[in-house]
């Protein structure tokens, strides 16, 4: 499901833009996975069927090396918003041309959350954001340049987070820069920062460097594990090594 504003859902309603744009295929509404994007009524879905994977971690893992393994909380507290207007979505996407109903040239960003509950008593030693769940439509690391991750702080997602700014002198990592990977970097301030001021868990939104590229065609970063319009634990994990 995809919700704009009241003033920016007036604008297409008189632009006309009541078609559901499908980036891979076109699937009834059984079907999950492959890349789509875009509105129709107030749902969205994708097609190319595929199995979820049997290697997503549940909250709380624990590796072979003694580190603890959080899964993204994969519900209300995720998804993803324009950069220029408000507006939100449970997919997990970053890039530009989402949605032929947005303004030419605007760009999409993604939120994420993970639950501290199970943080190591003792302390961080480091933090690790990864996915394995990664795909693309078009070249985003080509023409948008580098997929970064910050720190960021919200109590409710939404449409409100468009223009959220990151955590002054928070964490920053590049955590991508193509398309072969690898999709993973470090965030240990942000965490040790989050359990300091005793937060029940840590943020991040993930983006391009550059908004648009301006030719009108998507360039996109996906992350999902079934449908690429939903969201679930395990898509991204953060894992917590103890001192």
């Amino acid at each position: 499901m995809y919700h704009l504003s009241v003033p920016v859902r007036a604008v297409l309603t008189l632009l006309g833009v009541v078609v559901l744009v499908v980036l891979a295929a076109c699937g009834g509404d059984s079907d999950a996975g492959g890349v789509a994007t875009g509105e129709e009524s107030t749902k969205t879905r994708a097609a190319t069927p595929q199995e979820s994977s049997s290697d997503v971690v549940s909250d709380g893992d624990q590796q072979s090396g003694g580190g603890v393994v959080i899964p993204n909380e994969g519900g209300q507290q995720e998804g993803h918003t324009p950069r220029g207007f408000e507006g939100f979505g449970t997919g997990l996407f970053a890039g530009d041309n989402l949605n032929p109903g947005f303004p030419d040239g605007d760009g999409v960003q993604l939120f994420l959350t993970f639950s501290l509950d199970e943080a190591p008593t003792a302390g961080v030693r480091s933090a690790t954001l990864s996915t394995a769940f990664a795909s693309e439509t078009g070249a985003p690391y080509v023409d948008l340049g580098e997929l970064a991750a910050a720190e960021v702080r919200y109590d409710e997602f939404g449409p409100q987070l468009w223009n959220l700014a990151p955590v002054p002198g928070g964490a920053v990592c590049v955590f991508a820069t193509s398309s072969d990977g690898p999709f993973t970097c470090d965030l240990t301030s942000a965490v040790e920062r989050s359990l300091a001021d005793g937060r029940p868990y840590v943020q991040f939104r993930l983006r391009f460097e550059r908004v648009a590229d301006g030719d009108g065609q998507a360039d996109l970063a996906a992350f999902f594990i079934t449908n690429s319009n939903t969201n679930e634990p395990g898509i991204f994990t953060l894992t917590l090594e103890s001192r």
